[in-house]
């Protein structure tokens, strides 16, 4: 009977041990995830700022497409005009007005397109739904003097202030 009793208490021995063992590599493997899944964290969060950041400059792009800048040639060939009409000694006046024409280059817009996960829509298609929002709100087309699209692709939004008062949110895709 003291064989059964020394052969049970030294199972019980080696069962303890194996399970200090594999409690010890279940927290050593814990770890490793716990360790890796914050590897992929960081790497998922840099990805998506390098996606908000093309977003944002997609968004640039089709604001100047919207509201290009003015160019300011005009009022200088006006002032070259009048600096040509000064009197010279010796000669008269022009009589003809030095109205040059700016040449009209055709600027082909780029269609832009966002793409997050599944969903892809294109920029201008975003913008015609702010304004239908906007217009289903009451206002006048014509009453928007700046719009503010703010891209928002894990949200699935797009986030827009028209003429710094009105602010509001539209499905992306």
């Amino acid at each position: 009977m003291a064989n059964v009793k020394g052969a049970a208490e030294a199972a019980k021995n080696v069962a303890a041990k194996k399970a200090e063992e594999t409690k010890a590599a279940v927290k050593t493997a814990a770890k490793a995830v716990e360790t890796k899944a914050e590897e992929v964290k960081t790497e998922v969060k840099a990805e998506a700022a390098k996606a908000e950041t093309k977003v944002a400059a997609a968004v640039k792009a089709e604001a100047e497409k919207i509201a290009p800048a003015k160019k300011v040639e005009a009022p200088v060939k006006e002032a070259k005009e009048v600096k040509d009409d000064k009197k010279k000694p010796g000669r008269k006046p022009s009589t003809k007005a030095k109205a040059a024409k700016p040449a009209k280059k055709e600027v082909s817009h780029p269609e832009i397109f966002i793409q997050y996960g599944p969903g892809e829509s294109s920029v201008g298609a975003v913008v015609e739904r702010i304004r239908n929002e906007y217009v289903e709100q009451g206002h006048r087309l014509s009453s928007i003097k700046s719009l503010k699209v703010y891209l928002k692709p894990e949200d699935r939004s797009a986030y827009y202030v028209i003429n710094d008062k009105v602010a509001g949110r539209v499905d992306l895709f």
